[in-house]
């Protein structure tokens, strides 16, 4: 472990690229939640969320700091306790009482924690210990199929689908032959086939909820799910520049639930396409920068992390916004950093400490 005099930002070495771009993202996401007070037919009081995303923030700013104080080997050595206490807690949602037809939550009175949302964060962690000290691949796929199954039980097939995608993509930068990794693909295929037949035939058991069933069915219908159209006619409206600071805005559009899964079409409505194309540069930016630590560092358990990060972050995004414009069925996976959500937000300021450690032990400061 490396000691390092204390500064006011941290450990001497915080990289303060890692630090601006994570307070920066953080500030676009209260600004944002801020024009919504202009919106139509809103149906929360906006300073009511706004004051709730300070509060989230300041807890994530506070984990920031404090991740930045846990050297990565004890991070590694920690990662299967933390991976059994994870998978642990997704299982006892299904003794909670089911919102909105799903079981995500726990409920602790002022706030709700979602699992899943640390789940991400935490797998990446885990898989990475796994393939750094080469152990067998069969058990760790095992374990891996048998957690996404159950987050797509709660029902959550977005969380589900970025766990797969991140697996995936980490499992092909640790080598494993192409052979291995097709078979891998038709088993997994097979299996939830083989798993979609036997929920048809036995009572209580379904891969594929009716609350999925519902969401397919809406997005393959001849009109796109309501809060899709209307995201859509927020996007268009926003043009190049945005209608934040034009002389007369257009009467903007009620979309359900836009401070979460589809605050990405408010931010696109106010700030236009070059608006989208500043927030994804900025994120492009954050992401070549996390590259370095593939050619600098020395420990594969970096590298494996950094690999993870960088996937779930990416697969996020690129979900939620193929979500907002109505390519997929709506998935309920928020904007990273953007979105209105403390678990969200406070894991993602997990993947920025845990970053930050890497590049302060790897001396990357800026």
């Amino acid at each position: 472990m490396n000691t390092r005099k204390i500064t006011l930002l941290g450990p001497q070495g915080t990289n303060i690229f890692i630090l601006l771009i994570f307070l920066f993202f953080i500030f676009i996401s209260w600004f944002t939640l801020y024009t919504l007070t202009d919106f139509q037919g809103l149906e929360f009081d906006v300073d009511n969320i706004l004051t709730r995303q300070v509060v989230f923030s300041v807890a994530s700013i506070i984990v920031f700091f404090l991740l930045t104080y846990l050297s990565i080997d004890n991070l590694q050595n920690y990662a299967n306790i933390l991976f059994f206490i994870v998978v642990g807690l997704l299982g006892s949602l299904y003794f909670t009482q089911p919102r909105l037809g799903v079981r995500r939550w726990f409920d602790l009175g002022p706030i709700d924690i979602q699992p899943s949302e640390f789940a991400k964060v935490i797998i990446v962690v885990f898989v990475a210990n796994y393939l750094s000290r080469n152990l067998n691949k069969g058990i760790l796929i095992a374990l891996i199929f048998g957690t996404v199954l159950l987050i797509n039980f709660q029902p959550d097939l977005g969380t589900a689908l970025i766990i797969s995608f991140v697996f995936l993509s980490m499992l092909l930068l640790s080598n494993i032959k192409l052979r291995y990794m097709s078979l891998l693909l038709l088993t997994g295929v097979s299996l939830f086939f083989i798993f979609l037949e036997i929920g048809s035939r036995v009572d209580n058991i379904n891969i594929v909820t009716q609350y999925q069933i519902s969401r397919l069915n809406e997005f393959f219908s001849a009109e796109l799910d309501f809060s899709q159209s209307q995201s859509r006619l927020l996007i268009s409206s926003g043009g190049l520049f945005g209608q934040y600071f034009a002389a007369e805005n257009i009467e903007k559009i009620f979309v359900p639930v836009e401070t979460t899964d589809f605050i990405f079409a408010a931010y696109a409505y106010n700030f236009g396409f070059f608006g989208i194309l500043f927030l994804l540069a900025l994120w492009g930016l954050l992401f070549s920068r996390l590259r370095r630590i593939l050619t600098v560092s020395d420990s594969d358990f970096d590298k494996f992390v950094i690999a993870g990060f960088i996937a779930l972050l990416s697969f996020q995004i690129i979900i939620n916004i193929s979500t907002v414009v109505g390519l997929i069925p709506v998935t309920g996976l928020p904007f990273p950093l953007l979105s209105l959500g403390g678990s969200s937000m406070v894991s993602i300021a997990v993947i920025f400490g845990i970053t930050n450690r890497i590049f302060i032990e790897n001396n990357i400061t800026i």
